[in-house]
């Protein structure tokens, strides 16, 4: 298939900049200023293509990922270049590694934990649940108000924005049994 940047708009498709076609972008680059430049474009990318399917967790094992592989160029980033990768969004604060060490797995942060937060609190006012405890799985699955910002948003996501408005003193993170139905009361 070509690539077809104005039909993958007018589908509704993630379109892919052009430099996605280029297979030296799928090494990292020697030359620093080179390699700088290269990295940000694929920081862009990442965030752009994960708030576009509202994808928070990245699993970096997964080799045929397509924000990672181009089947067109015969190209794929090796797990190295993935890990370069993710580690420059880190620096930046827009990702965290989720498993420490082993660095495969990543949290995605296209928007700051701080706006879901200030997005939480607004829906929890407007729904009137201040004083009361709402589960995160519920947040998740919120259709009404601004609460859609959250339909399908990663619990890890929920949460975080839950530990900052409780840093806030605007709401309490309430674990639930055995990490089940972790709960928000909004203060």
């Amino acid at each position: 298939l070509p690539h077809d940047e104005g039909a993958a708009r007018m589908a509704g498709a993630f379109a892919f900049p052009d430099f996605f076609e280029y297979p030296p972008y799928f090494t990292i680059q020697p030359t620093p200023e080179t390699q700088r430049k290269q990295i940000e474009l694929w920081k862009s990318l990442i965030l752009r293509y994960c708030q576009h399917h509202k994808t928070h967790v990245l699993n970096l094992e997964e080799v045929d990922h397509p924000l990672f592989a181009n089947p067109r160029c015969d190209r794929k980033l090796s797990l190295d270049a993935r890990r370069t990768l993710i580690n420059a969004l880190v620096s930046s604060s827009t990702a965290e590694w989720l498993d420490g060490a082993g660095r495969t797995r990543c949290l995605v942060l296209w928007r700051s934990v701080a706006s879901w937060g200030e997005a939480l609190h607004d829906w929890a006012c407007e729904l009137g649940h201040q004083g009361g405890v709402v589960t995160v799985d519920e947040i998740g699955d919120a259709r009404e108000g601004p609460g859609g910002d959250f339909v399908g948003v990663d619990e890890e996501v929920i949460v975080r924005a839950a530990k900052y408005l409780e840093a806030l003193g605007k709401a309490a993170l309430l674990p639930g049994e055995g990490g089940d139905d972790t709960g928000v009361k909004f203060l």
